[in-house]
């Protein structure tokens, strides 16, 4: 049985608005839509002989691509808003490629002393189910997790108060079971840090290796026997740390909240420290980040994803550079993992335009305009553009021409136009300059000069024609023209500083 959550708290409400603050909206949703973080559903036990309710969040791209993710375990989910708090943090911190998109997990309470502590609570018959509980885990939950979800081998165990004692057993119970806890102001009654404290102490001494991870965060007004336990056992891992085992703990001053947060932030960035690429990361080619993230995954111990939002950025500095080929790779590979990246798509229009390849650009805005077509005017624009060049463009024909025989052809192919009293194609001055800059961008620099000589014919009353075919004129070696046509171009715009600086430089040669 599946029915939707709904956020109802003004600040939840608020929160998630914030995170979106930098887009623009597209108003798919209509007024009074529902803002929708998950979806309720029930797990049967036959462990604990009950009905469980699960709180279950997606990451925003789930549907979007068939990719696998971690998944986070939540306890405590059905009070204090962790469920929303753990939901607005992970969509954050993925969205800016910090850490993975996750999975995440909620487990209601029905009898949480039970269930969450390993020992009984002297004089109050609590606690005391902390095995059958990991049981339920393993042996219900998790497969059935597996099974309905894309998930990846790498689970998280995140909880408070006694969630937090849950989880540290679990670690030293189970250690194969999550590979990294969170655990906040853990719940230490007398019975259960008697019990908990000699057990972790054996593990760990007995323990050569281990490639799990702790985070632990205690405050300091916390109850005695939680502070005294915390630091005891941040002492012992600090002379007892298995090799390959991270551990952090964090002792903060007081909230002022009853309540403390859980520690959503500090915790995933710490376990994820590398999952966003370095500033002075240097990416010649796709080959530089799929490497580093093959890496990271060997680090971690499953398959991490480039990050979406990495992947935009590192292409554009490719693009940047006037690496195009490999800026098209890269985003290529973006589009591989993530097909409905309108970035991606976007940027591989914008390039394709620009290479004059206006058959693939139209279909890259043509695919980003079936994901969203609303509030994208720029796109509709560019691909009306493209469609009439395709369509009505002498210069794109005359490419298409060149590219399959050569300029000569292509040559030919303008007097047939020009001569042909039916011919109902355009003759654009910007499309031959383009032309004739991505020849010459393409070494081809004698064909770019016959080119620009055509937009010459073209325009005759136009600066611009005569400054292009110079600069060609002097790529190409042969000063007296470049000298000639700049002057021309000079003659026509007298305040052309280009043509001004570049009459001084051939001048003098």
């Amino acid at each position: 049985m599946m029915t939707k959550y709904k956020i109802n708290c003004l600040i939840v409400f608020i929160s998630i608005l914030f995170l979106h603050s930098g887009q623009k909206p597209c108003f798919a949703q209509k007024d009074g839509d529902d803002i929708v973080i998950g979806k309720y559903s029930i797990i049967h036990s036959s462990i604990l002989d009950e009905d469980r309710l699960l709180y279950i969040h997606l990451p925003r791209d789930y549907e979007d691509t068939q990719l696998s993710y971690p998944v986070l375990y939540l306890l405590y989910v059905d009070i204090y808003n962790y469920f929303a708090d753990a939901t607005i943090t992970t969509e954050k911190l993925g969205g800016t490629g910090e850490i993975p998109p996750v999975i995440i997990i909620g487990v209601a309470n029905t009898n949480r002393y039970r269930d969450l502590l390993p020992a009984k609570i002297r004089g109050r018959n609590e606690g005391g189910g902390a095995d059958n509980f990991l049981r339920f885990f393993e042996e219900e939950l998790i497969p059935h997790i597996d099974k309905f979800y894309r998930t990846k081998n790498f689970r998280m165990l995140v909880g408070p108060q006694a969630g937090a004692v849950f989880s540290l057993y679990a670690l030293i119970t189970k250690p194969e079971l999550f590979n990294a806890v969170l655990s906040e102001n853990p719940f230490m009654n007398p019975e259960n840090a008697d019990f908990l404290y000699p057990r972790a102490e054996q593990f760990f001494k007995n323990k050569e290796s281990l490639k799990n991870f702790l985070y632990i965060k205690c405050e300091r007004n916390e109850r005695p026997q939680n502070l005294e336990f915390a630091e005891k056992l941040s002492k012992l891992l600090e002379s007892e740390k298995p090799e390959g085992f991270r551990f952090k703990a964090e002792f903060k001053e007081p909230s002022g909240y009853f309540i403390p947060p859980i520690p959503f932030g500090e915790g995933l960035r710490m376990l994820f420290a590398e999952h966003k690429l370095p500033e002075n990361f240097h990416t010649n080619s796709v080959k530089d980040v799929i490497s580093y993230y093959e890496a990271l995954s060997e680090e971690y111990a499953f398959e991490v994803d480039a990050p979406s939002h990495m992947l935009t950025f590192e292409g554009d500095k490719l693009s940047q550079q006037g690496k195009t080929k490999e800026a098209i790779e890269l985003f290529e590979f973006q589009l591989s993992l993530y097909p409905k990246s309108l970035n991606a798509l976007m940027r591989l229009g914008e390039i394709y335009r620009r290479m004059g390849e206006l058959q693939k650009a139209r279909q890259y805005y043509k695919t980003f305009l079936t994901i969203r077509d609303t509030d994208v005017a720029m796109i509709h624009n560019r691909l009306n553009m493209v469609e009439r060049m395709i369509s009505s463009s002498a210069a794109c024909r005359i490419e298409q021409e060149i590219r399959k025989n050569g300029i000569q052809a292509g040559l030919r192919k303008y007097q047939m136009m020009r001569s042909d009293p039916n011919n109902e194609l355009y003759f654009d001055e910007s499309e031959f300059n383009a032309m004739g800059y991505r020849l010459m961008g393409a070494g081809k620099t004698d064909d770019a000069i016959e080119i620009f000589k055509l937009n010459v014919k073209l325009y005759p009353e136009s600066a611009n024609v005569y400054d292009s075919l110079a600069e060609a004129y002097m790529n190409s070696g042969d000063t007296e023209n470049a000298i000639i046509n700049y002057r021309k171009s000079l003659e026509l715009n007298p305040d052309n500083n280009n043509a001004k600086e570049m009459l001084k430089k051939l001048k003098k040669k």
